[in-house]
């Protein structure tokens, strides 16, 4: 979207803006591990259902933690903490 975005290069880390170009390498780096881990690393087989679904949820779980950090900073719906 080309708007600035937390990422851990940014000052303080996780908190501060971006540049929307970090946020587009930092992006690719994350997918680049992330297919080096599961592809490659890994035993995954795409046919085992355990596997997949170990994956899917793996990948729900961290969306929903992405989702309430991030979302404090972006006027998200995630309760205040005292």
């Amino acid at each position: 979207m080309g708007r600035p975005f937390q990422s851990p290069f940014a000052k303080p880390p996780g908190q501060g803006l971006s540049s929307s170009t970090v946020n587009v390498l930092w992006g690719f780096f994350n997918l680049l591990i992330g297919y080096l881990l599961v592809c490659r690393v890994g035993d995954f087989n795409r046919r085992d259902p355990g596997d997949v679904l170990a994956l899917g949820l793996g990948g729900l779980l961290i969306g929903l933690f992405s989702a309430r950090h991030f979302g404090r900073f972006h006027g998200g719906n995630t309760p205040e903490r005292p």
